[in-house]
């Protein structure tokens, strides 16, 4: 998923707090709601004034902000969906992974808990369900794809060929983020995701860590600031 810009940010914010109908909103709350630095609230608050789409009022502490129009143009969903639905997690994995890749599910289970997840892998089909159209479906609506990298994954034709293009794909258009996972020791560097950031740390394979916990710990913490930083 593309992340949103600071007008959108700014403009989620503004009409939740105005609720409906719209009423005025003190521009020093919504700073202390946003928790911007000075220059990027004053610079995104300039940019939507001259564009016509708020009106500064004079008056109070800071004065207030008006919503006016153009604003459903710059805000994609409610500002209430906004800061509260879970981002779309897709797993892609090798069936020779099944073990690791349940117990991730396990550690990023309090993600879901939480309402920052909601992940989905191939193993929730149902039965009489067509599975390639429903992963089709699915990985076309994720916003975030981790990708779980073996010498299995690699080796798989419908992982590398299907799943691994169509995810970079998104993310080549912003429409979702990908992550690799490493699992295991394998040639993956100069592999097409070898450029993006992969987890855990330092992309060590988690099968190399001592405590493998720790290691899936790791990834649930960075699955955790990517869905974070897609929400703000």
């Amino acid at each position: 998923m593309a992340r949103r810009t600071n007008d959108q940010i700014f403009l989620d914010r503004l009409t939740y707090m105005a609720g409906d109908p719209p009423v005025k909103v003190s521009s020093k709350a919504l700073k202390d709601a946003l928790a911007w630095a000075d220059d990027r609230y004053d610079k995104t608050r300039r940019q939507l004034i001259d564009a016509g789409v708020i009106k500064g009022v004079v008056g109070g502490v800071g004065g207030s902000l008006e919503l006016m129009g153009g604003t459903k143009e710059l805000v994609d969903e409610s500002p209430e969906t906004s800061l509260t639905k879970p981002v779309n997690a897709f797993i892609s994995y090798s069936h020779a992974d099944s073990k690791i890749k349940t117990e991730l599910l396990n550690h990023m289970a309090p993600l879901k808990r939480l309402g920052l997840i909601n992940d989905w892998h191939d193993q929730e089909i149902k039965p009489g369900n067509e599975w390639e159209s429903t992963i089709i479906s699915k990985l076309a609506r994720s916003e975030l794809v981790i990708l779980l990298i073996s010498s299995d994954f690699i080796a798989s034709d419908y992982c590398y060929t299907n799943e691994l293009k169509r995810a970079l794909e998104r993310h080549a258009a912003k429409k979702a983020t990908v992550i690799p996972v490493i699992l295991r020791h394998c040639l993956w560097t100069e592999l097409p995701f070898g450029k993006l950031q992969a987890l855990p740390t330092d992309a060590k394979p988690v099968t190399s860590w001592e405590n493998q916990d720790e290691a899936l710990m790791k990834v649930a913490q960075g699955v955790r600031e990517a869905a974070q930083a897609m929400r703000r």
